[in-house]
């Protein structure tokens, strides 16, 4: 009888040992890329801040920004009527 319980006590704390090693292990890997994350995060803003600082206060800061600027400025025409025949 003693050494079913003493089978099964062991059985429960290899579980238990297991439970802990993997969630310390989830833990790790969390950390791990949070860390990665934050570093690619600034590494990007950096990048970001000096590609502004390139750019001359006069111009606009991006290919869209002009492209809707020279839409705004130019004169609407209508077309031509298309001429359809019966």
């Amino acid at each position: 009888m003693e050494t079913c319980f003493a089978e099964s006590h062991a059985a429960a704390i290899k579980h238990t040992v297991i439970r802990v090693e993997k969630t310390i292990g989830v833990v790790k890997a969390y950390l791990q890329l949070k860390a990665v994350t934050a570093t690619k995060q600034m590494a990007s803003a950096h990048a970001m801040l000096r590609t502004r600082a390139k750019v001359s206060p006069g111009s606009p800061p991006s290919s869209h920004a002009n492209t809707a600027a020279n839409k705004r400025n130019t004169e609407k025409k209508s077309p031509n009527a298309l001429k359809k025949s019966q």
